[in-house]
């Protein structure tokens, strides 16, 4: 419960695996890096949590489509970020960007 330092320590052994066998665009680095980016921000790591994040999410636009549940869920979690560090404009513009997604796909799926 709470042992940053073990988690960080996988996170990173399993991101230098990732991009040594599966490359630097894979979906799998992009979730590892979101999972980075949620530990850093935890820790209160706040820019480095941010560079995590965005990394994840050239990936995921590149890879998946800016219309994808995973571009969602990081957008969310940089509205999420840019809210503790007392950025709330920038916040709100990511959580409005997450939610346009997430109404879209819930449109189509009812349409």
């Amino acid at each position: 419960m709470g042992n940053h330092q073990q988690a960080k320590e996988y996170y990173e052994r399993t991101l230098s695996i990732q991009l040594k066998e599966l490359g630097e665009e894979h979906t799998d680095v992009a979730r590892t890096l979101h999972n980075l980016g949620n530990l850093h921000s935890a820790m209160g790591n706040h820019q480095q949590a941010k560079e995590f994040y965005e990394r994840a999410l050239s990936i995921q636009l590149k890879k998946l489509g800016p219309e994808h549940n995973d571009v969602a869920r990081t957008l969310h979690s940089l509205g999420n970020l840019h809210k503790a560090m007392g950025n709330y404009q920038q916040a709100k513009e990511y959580y409005e960007c997450a939610l346009s997604i997430q109404l879209r796909k819930a449109w189509t799926r009812t349409h």
